[in-house]
């Protein structure tokens, strides 16, 4: 992509980005709203997780190796493309004051929190598909409050979430074999 394109891009996004955020920014309470239900789902997530190992301790140990391994090696994965890729952020490139605080630069693609939660939410399908579906639920709304609070594009948790869902569907998928 040229300058010209690049530079052309990030103006239409800077432009979509408002759209979606003014609504928002004159309401404190539903920015400080989208900041507890983003950092919420996040500790949802460590929670199920780790349910979801004790429930395959209990039921079978075995289960733990595709659900502990095949997650860990898609997160390891994720996170050494996204240091090798460092793709900005959106508050680094276009002219927008992100809703959700964030130390750092770079590194925005693919979605690491999208990722996570998707491949998370999948693998709960190994052990009850009600509480997957329930999760992927919430795995999109954590996509949404990453994208709307400005710390990611949408192509970023696009992606973090097809990565994910691939992840946790094939540790799922093992784990019901074993």
């Amino acid at each position: 992509m040229t300058v010209t394109n690049q530079a052309r891009c990030e103006q239409h996004y800077e432009q979509r980005y408002e759209q979606w955020a003014a609504p928002l920014r004159g309401r404190p309470g539903v920015v400080r709203a989208l900041n507890i239900v983003n950092h919420g789902i996040v500790v949802v997530f460590y929670a199920a997780y780790a349910l979801l190992l004790g429930w395959a301790c209990v039921s079978d140990p075995w289960k733990l190796a595709p659900l502990v391994g095949v997650t860990a090696v898609g997160f390891a994965a994720v996170s050494f493309f996204r240091r090798r890729f460092n793709a900005p952020r959106p508050y680094e490139c276009c002219s927008i004051a992100p809703l959700i605080a964030r130390d750092g630069a770079g590194k925005s693609f693919p979605s690491r929190h999208a990722f996570s939660a998707f491949a998370i939410a999948a693998s709960w399908f190994a052990g009850s598909a009600p509480v997957a579906v329930v999760l992927l639920v919430a795995a999109v709304v954590l996509a949404v409050c990453r994208v709307l609070g400005g710390v990611h594009f949408p192509r970023d948790v696009v992606v973090g979430a097809l990565i994910g869902s691939a992840t946790g569907a094939l540790a799922a998928f093992l784990a019901v074999l074993l």
